[in-house]
């Protein structure tokens, strides 16, 4: 098994283009091109991007026993992400969000966290024999997990343990949680690749090389910071080697998951065992092509269609 994607599984309703600069008066009606259910969360984007890819996927987190979750497990499973890491609770509806599309391509959020606020200790180690098979795990969102947010370095030792071979990657959300609670989990984390808003939030820095050079000094070694740039692309220092990639300019249809796409698009390079540089050009023609399509992963191309348009 390629990676195991554990955390966010979000049903997404996704209306296009809405105009929040401009709504429509109480009681009025504004016409829209498209409202659709798709799937969200890290999970879901980053999982669906690389089966898209042709990697092999397992899912591993929570949805409630309703209709949203039926109809997210089934989307999962006809993208040929393993789902039976997933669980299903009666005590919580499914993790959903209304996904505002503005005409630029832009988007805004209303959530109910549902099923992820019941995430934890025993949630995460349920899913162990799932991540023994993994090369790679990712974990999302720091910040978003309450119900993991103190155990985390105890599950991640354990995780090592039981499986050394298995790199563990963290992904986070803007705004994320505090350098405190992150610092005693960055030594068990192979991989972090926080936005530049997010790493100026834990940092209190704004060059790239100076934010990652105060992740990588609490990771093992070996470890991997990315700091993605928006605009500008992304930068990566694995210890050895530090590069800057630049974006690929697409016509922007939506940008929703263009972070998860890109980590899916940096953990499918390292899999096929890229160098640094193209790993992140790799990464940033993933993110691109998921924003010229509706929701997180339509977009997505092929390994072969992505790799000979680098």
């Amino acid at each position: 098994m390629d990676a195991g994607i554990f955390g966010l599984i979000v049903a997404d309703l996704i209306a296009e283009p809405m105009d929040l600069r401009n709504p429509p008066a109480p009681g009025g009606l504004v016409r829209v091109n498209s409202i659709r259910l798709t799937t969200g969360g890290n999970v879901c984007n980053t999982g669906t991007a690389m089966a898209r890819l042709g990697m092999h996927v397992a899912a591993a987190g929570l949805v409630g026993d309703d209709a949203l979750g039926r109809a997210v497990l089934e989307k999962l499973r006809s993208t040929g992400v393993e789902i039976s890491g997933v669980g299903t609770t009666s005590r919580a509806q499914t993790s959903a969000t209304v996904v505002a599309v503005e005409p630029g391509g832009e988007r805004c959020f209303f959530h109910t966290v549902g099923a992820t606020a019941m995430l934890d200790a025993a949630t995460f180690r349920a899913a162990f024999e799932t991540f023994k098979r993994c090369a790679f795990v990712q974990i999302g969102y720091f910040g978003l997990l309450p119900g993991l947010r103190d155990d985390l370095p105890r599950l991640l030792s354990e995780l090592r343990e039981a499986s050394p071979r298995t790199r563990i990657a963290l992904d986070t959300v803007n705004p994320p949680d505090t350098w405190q609670r992150l610092a005693p989990i960055l030594p068990r984390v192979d991989i972090f690749c926080p936005s530049r808003s997010e790493a100026q939030a834990l940092t209190g820095l704004s060059s790239p090389a100076e934010m990652a050079s105060v992740f990588r000094r609490h990771m093992p070694a070996d470890g991997l910071v990315g700091i993605k740039l928006d605009a500008e692309g992304c930068y990566l220092d694995d210890g050895r080697q530090q590069v800057t990639a630049g974006v690929y300019p697409v016509k922007v249809v939506d940008t929703t998951g263009a972070g998860d796409t890109w980590f899916a698009g940096l953990l499918t390079a390292l899999r096929k065992q890229m160098p640094l540089e193209p790993a992140a050009r790799f990464a940033n023609r993933v993110a691109a092509d998921c924003c010229t399509a509706l929701g997180a992963s339509d977009g997505v191309r092929d390994f072969e269609q992505t790799l000979s348009r680098l």
